[in-house]
């Protein structure tokens, strides 16, 4: 069923107050995110916000769930359009980077606040992040899975190996949010790619 206007608004007003949310996150933390700030950065009144988000906690746990939900979903449409499964794994790696690299303000507040993100059995905002997490393991994991049974890597645990290049790439993007190097966001897609796929050991000699 279509929706109606009335819920096409409400979805688009929404949209405009996460996107400012995240905005305002990466310039202030998320300490600094009070709903005045972010009222003021998506140019509606105070009362609007709360007319969608009873308190500051659920605001900013619904930019930061919606912001890497639509990540996913991004990621997952890309990871179809080539058949050779590295090319795969190479383009969905790019892309990542790309997409953390546009949206690296909001980031830096995500991975360097880890307060945030800390999982908390107890409380059902960090377990649906938890799940959130899970769900890109598991996207990735089936794409290694299938490199694997095509004999494009060598056999692993697919979600282990996932968990690693989640790291690999997160860690990449710590380094230069921590400004530790100025290399080309390609330099460090092509490091990360050729270590993830490749190791460090070098040929034996003979």
């Amino acid at each position: 069923m279509a929706a109606s206007r009335e819920e096409l608004i409400k979805g688009y007003r929404v949209s405009e107050i996460l996107d400012a949310t995240r905005r305002v996150i990466g310039r202030r933390g998320f300490e600094g995110a009070t709903i005045d700030r972010v009222a003021d950065e998506a140019k509606v009144a105070k009362g609007t916000i709360y007319l969608y988000f009873a308190t500051k906690e659920a605001l900013l746990h619904a930019a930061v769930t919606e912001g890497f939900r639509a990540n996913i979903a991004e990621l997952s449409a890309n990871g179809a359009a080539t058949e050779n499964p590295v090319e795969r794994i190479k383009s969905i790696v790019r892309q990542q980077f790309r997409q953390l690299d546009s949206n690296k303000d909001f980031l830096k507040a995500v991975i360097l606040d880890s307060s945030f993100v800390n999982f908390n059995a107890g409380d059902p905002l960090s377990v649906e992040l938890r799940e959130l997490f899970i769900t890109y393991l598991d996207f990735l994991a089936s794409v290694l899975k299938e490199a694997i049974e095509r004999g494009a890597i060598r056999p692993i645990d697919p979600q282990l190996g996932a968990f690693m290049l989640n790291e690999m790439i997160i860690g990449t993007l710590r380094r230069r949010l921590l400004q530790l190097t100025d290399s080309p966001l390609e330099a460090d897609e092509e490091a990360v790619l050729e270590l993830f796929l490749k190791g460090l050991q070098t040929a034996p000699c003979n």
